[in-house]
């Protein structure tokens, strides 16, 4: 590609207007993917408008939607595996077992816990969320909690998980693109996420105070139970394609073939356990299962999954990766990164900007991926000027790229969270604690000197440790 070189000013106004677009849409009502297709069209006839190639302009939206193949996979794949585990008896069991043990009292730090050890042990939120998570949500409904504070924890619970795993497609390429061993990365971002995870456990502890036995409605869980157990066979058996699940992404296997074997061994249950015919449990993978036990509620909580559920997901991640793509390759981001650099005059102002900056991708619909990799490729320098190791510089982005971008309704996450809990992203969004308040203590950090190393300082987590020249 023979790329034209914006000005700053150009960068500027071309960042800006598909962003009005797709916010302006939103707010007003509109589908997600109409959006994020207007953003796309408004970028490339702007870019036309500048002397753009249009066969430039191509490449660029086809490496960007290209770039997304990868998530769309694991999309389908927690789709399929949603609605096979609900014909297996997996999800149900959880349910049924959920119902039994959990208080509402203490459900939500709970929640937080299991989904956050999920996360960690598999390295991914989404498959955190649309397996754990759904199982809870479910539950959740039998307690009468509310569901988006039980979506908030989970996610939290989901993303600070993905965060801190080295199983983790975001932990790796952070590492990556800053320069920096996960050794060193790892130990780095306990300075923001043991605080902040901390505070989750105390606000959901508070939050579910509220919801105390006496809140319970047992008729309807007892009835939610006795629905289970009268539909599935319920045992621990039908834990097992979890368990292969947790085991094999521990071991690090592929996620592709992790969700795979969750899937056949789903499969396997439902046929063998549940007397569901091959054919049937196959149309469940594709059209989502049906749940007939006669009550409303069960069945419109276990009725869901399938490949094309996640329909609208893929479109709108699509689009979502086509716009990164016109942003990224045809040097939008480039330009108005290279302007950013010239308020860098110390540690604390790099660490600021560098928030700043992620901030301004993630909005602007850069999405994950352009957030833990384009600032590790414009600050790396500027890191080692300030002598701040590059553990600071993955942490950060980190704290941007990982941590927010579930609670902005135009990303893929926030899509994805919003289609699998089916609560929008502003309802769940006040109960995403740790979200929010990640990029507000890496600034705390920066100012204080709270884990901002010399790049010759060896990595460890001491919470009183601060830089010694400040």
């Amino acid at each position: 590609m023979n790329k034209k070189q914006l000005t700053f000013n150009q960068a500027l106004i071309g960042f800006i207007l598909p962003l009005i677009g797709v916010i302006s849409l939103v707010l007003t009502g509109n589908n997600i993917v109409i959006a994020l297709f207007a953003a796309v069209l408004i970028e490339s006839f702007y870019c036309l408008l500048q002397g753009f190639q249009w066969s430039d302009i191509e490449d660029a939206l086809i490496k960007g939607g290209s770039g997304m193949l990868g998530a769309v996979l694991i999309m389908i794949l927690v789709g399929i595996m949603i609605a096979v585990w609900m014909a297996s008896g997996t999800i149900p069991a959880l349910l049924y077992y959920g119902m039994k043990i959990i208080s509402p009292r203490i459900f939500l730090p709970v929640t937080f816990i299991l989904c956050m050890l999920t996360a960690l042990a598999t390295g991914t939120s989404w498959g955190a969320a649309g397996t754990m998570g759904i199982a809870l949500i479910g539950v959740a409904s039998g307690m009468g909690m509310p569901l988006p504070m039980v979506a908030g924890a989970i996610i939290a619970g989901a993303i600070i998980g993905d965060k801190m795993s080295p199983l983790s497609d975001s932990v790796l390429l952070a590492s990556a693109s800053s320069g920096t061993s996960i050794f060193d990365l790892i130990p780095c971002m306990f300075y923001t996420t043991v605080p902040l995870g901390i505070v989750c456990l105390i606000a959901y502890w508070i939050m579910g105070l509220q919801y105390g036995s006496s809140s319970m409605d047992l008729d309807s869980i007892s009835q939610l139970t006795n629905g289970l157990s009268s539909v599935f066979r319920i045992n621990v058996i039908m834990l097992i394609p979890l368990l292969i699940v947790l085991v094999m992404s521990a071991k690090k296997c592929p996620g592709f073939l992790t969700f795979t074997c969750g899937i056949l061994s789903g499969i396997i249950l439902a046929v063998l356990f549940q007397g569901q015919s091959l054919n049937q449990v196959l149309d469940y993978a594709v059209n989502g299962y049906v749940c007939h036990s006669g009550l409303d509620a069960l069945d419109s909580l276990l009725s869901r999954g399938g490949a094309l559920s996640m329909g609208q997901i893929v479109f709108a991640s699509l689009m979502a990766g086509m716009f990164s793509g016109s942003l990224k390759y045809l040097g939008t981001l480039d330009v108005l990164m290279s302007r950013l650099k010239l308020v860098i005059k110390n540690s604390t102002s790099l660490v600021i900007t560098t928030v700043c900056v992620c901030i301004v991708l993630m909005m602007g619909g850069g999405g994950q991926y352009s957030t833990l990799t384009l600032p590790g490729a414009a600050f790396g320098d500027f890191y080692k000027e300030m002598d701040v190791h590059s553990a600071v510089l993955g942490r950060t982005m980190e704290d941007v790229g990982t941590m927010i971008e579930p609670i902005i309704p135009w990303t893929v996450s926030g899509i994805y969270y919003s289609g699998l809990f089916g609560v929008t992203v502003a309802q769940y969004f006040p109960f995403t604690i740790i979200a929010f308040l990640s990029p507000v203590l890496a600034i705390v950090n920066a100012i204080f000197g709270f884990g901002i190393f010399h790049c010759s300082d060896p990595v460890k987590y001491n919470p009183f440790w601060r830089r010694k020249d400040r």
